[in-house]
């Protein structure tokens, strides 16, 4: 009779340290003019929800058609945003400080 396969158990520490540096290079990438805060911010927010999805909703352990699936979802998520906010800002003339 054969074993079943177990998957291991991930390094929640190891993808906390990821969501936290991830996060300050958020918090960072608002504060450097020279960085276009939207797609920093967009990059940035859809890798967090995909290691959260992955790991702590398990869906790495998962069939793949359902990380494909929920990756496929949060792309179009993500272009929706980007989008629409694109739309409600255009000719919106810039702030001066």
């Amino acid at each position: 009779m054969e074993k079943a396969q177990h998957a291991s158990h991930p390094n929640y520490l190891a993808i906390g340290a990821a969501l936290i540096v991830l996060t300050f290079l958020e918090v960072l990438a608002v504060q450097i003019p020279q960085v276009p805060t939207l797609p920093a911010l967009l990059l940035f927010g859809g890798i967090k929800a995909l290691l959260i999805a992955m790991y702590f909703m398990h869906l790495k352990f998962d069939n793949r058609l359902f990380s494909l699936l929920f990756a496929i979802g949060i792309a179009l998520g993500i272009a929706m945003v980007a989008i629409l906010v694109t739309l409600m800002t255009a000719g919106v003339p810039p702030v001066k400080h």
